[in-house]
């Protein structure tokens, strides 16, 4: 099957340290484990290798982490990055996904900064069953309690059709934490306008649109930057998807999601840079993303396309003349 793409915006060397396991999340059945394999006094060259630690294969996976302000990631290979403020996140190419049980892969970068990966998550892809492509849904009732300094923010669960495992809470410049619960108590902010947000996690990682926790939210007119860089980023095709991903927006206020269209018609909203489109085989397939902040102001969208075609024919045997 050959494929080829087309995209377009629609608005416009010292020796070996120490490996560092990195352990998922609850539910989750893959590790990775962090080596720097040579460094320098400004930078080194990073090393990661998933392993499928189950006995059921898996056909996708993602690691995330943060890196400190003062370490940049100059280029990579052998997965997929997004970037959004400081947190990384690489997934796998389509030729490298799939891993049996017991099976691993790898993938590399070379950081300009000394700083090294922190608050990772590992996501492996579905191992049996439904691939699971639906992110839960976004938290509700949202409430806060002041007690002294710190202000408590609590909300109601969200669902997934296969459980949220985690409950993100950002800000404009980036996630603040992850927990398990619903709740999360922090300082009061200073006066200002300041908006976060919280997203539950489901188990494959897809992420809910952000329930928004507004410090004196004034109206807001101003929609968000358009995405860049939107592609698809991994082939599912026995599984009927395509995996979608893209560089973040920005908004004055906070980006609570984006709007995913295969073909003009609306495919879902999620609260990550990643998502998926239905693959019905052989053709083209036109995908636009767009960003919405709490307003209901949504960014011009960026479209792309992806020509899928079928292998040639085989070739009829010649007869052979005795």
């Amino acid at each position: 099957m050959r494929r080829s793409t087309f995209a377009r915006a629609a608005a416009a060397l010292v020796g070996c340290v120490a490996a560092v396991t990195l352990v998922p999340t609850p539910a989750h059945a893959a590790t990775a484990t962090f080596t720097q394999e040579s460094q320098w006094s400004s930078g080194y060259v990073g090393k990661i290798t998933v392993l499928n630690d189950a006995t059921s294969t898996i056909t996708s996976w993602r690691v995330e982490f943060d890196l400190p302000a003062t370490t940049t990631i100059t280029s990579y290979w052998g997965a997929t990055l997004v970037r959004t403020g400081n947190r990384h996140a690489f997934a796998n190419l389509p030729w490298n996904g799939t891993l049996a049980g017991g099976a691993s892969t790898h993938f590399g970068f070379v950081a300009s900064g000394t700083g090294t990966p922190t608050n990772y998550t590992v996501t492996p892809g579905p191992s049996s069953g439904r691939f699971d492509v639906e992110p839960p849904t976004t938290p509700t009732n949202v409430r806060r309690v002041t007690n002294g300094g710190t202000v408590t923010i609590s909300w109601d669960p969200s669902t997934d059709d296969t459980g949220v495992v985690a409950y993100e809470f950002w800000s404009v410049a980036g996630r603040v934490t992850t927990t398990t619960g619903t709740t999360h108590s922090m300082p009061i902010p200073p006066p200002a306008i300041m908006t976060y947000g919280i997203r539950a996690v489901d188990a494959a990682g897809n992420a809910s649109v952000a329930a928004p926790v507004h410090f004196g939210q004034m109206p807001d007119t101003t929609p968000p930057t358009t995405p860049t860089n939107a592609r698809i980023s991994s082939f599912h095709t026995a599984q009927g998807h395509l995996g979608v991903t893209w560089e973040a927006s920005r908004d004055a206020t906070f980006v609570v999601g984006y709007e995913v269209t295969l073909n003009g018609r609306v495919i879902r909203s999620v609260g990550g840079t990643n998502s998926y489109v239905p693959y019905t085989g052989y053709g083209i397939y036109w995908v636009s993303v767009r960003a919405f902040d709490p307003s209901g102001n949504y960014s011009t969208p960026i479209s792309f396309g992806i020509a899928i075609d079928p292998p040639p024919p085989t070739p009829t045997p010649t007869p052979t003349v005795s």
